[in-house]
């Protein structure tokens, strides 16, 4: 509990794996159809970059999700059209990308209560029949 109490609201601004990984499809996406080579460690990191200030950065605000693809837009010099093409993916990946960041912070908390609890923790923290120690609230 002491653990998820904490990694839990840390995970919820600063654990946005599925929003990463969509923002990269999006990338990718958006240099083959444009036919713009995305090759060279340049564009990769620059590629990287931006997805992790997309959604480390907006995913508290709300419509976080738009903004971070019009800097999608404006930071790789896409044309104007590719925006609503981007708006798109993202109203289609998202729903997706959330379950990700909420599984993610699942399995977060998870192995920090390995860590700081011990290999055996999950068995510690239940009696036989299955039954939790903690009351139900």
């Amino acid at each position: 509990k002491d653990v998820s109490d904490l990694v839990l609201p840390m995970g919820c601004t600063m654990h946005m794996d599925g929003s990463v990984l969509s923002s990269i499809v999006k990338i990718a996406f958006l240099f083959g159809i444009f036919d713009m080579p995305f090759t060279g460690v340049g564009t990769y990191a620059m590629a990287i970059a931006v997805a992790i200030l997309s959604a480390f950065v907006l995913s508290g605000a709300p419509g976080g999700g738009l903004v971070g693809e019009m800097l999608i837009v404006s930071m790789f010099g896409f044309p104007a059209e590719a925006f609503p093409l981007i708006a798109t993916l993202g109203f289609l990946f998202d729903p997706a990308a959330t379950c990700l960041n909420a599984a993610g912070d699942t399995i977060a908390s998870m192995m920090v209560t390995r860590l700081v609890e011990g290999k055996n923790w999950l068995e510690k923290k239940t009696v036989p029949g299955g039954r939790s120690e903690a009351p139900r609230v």
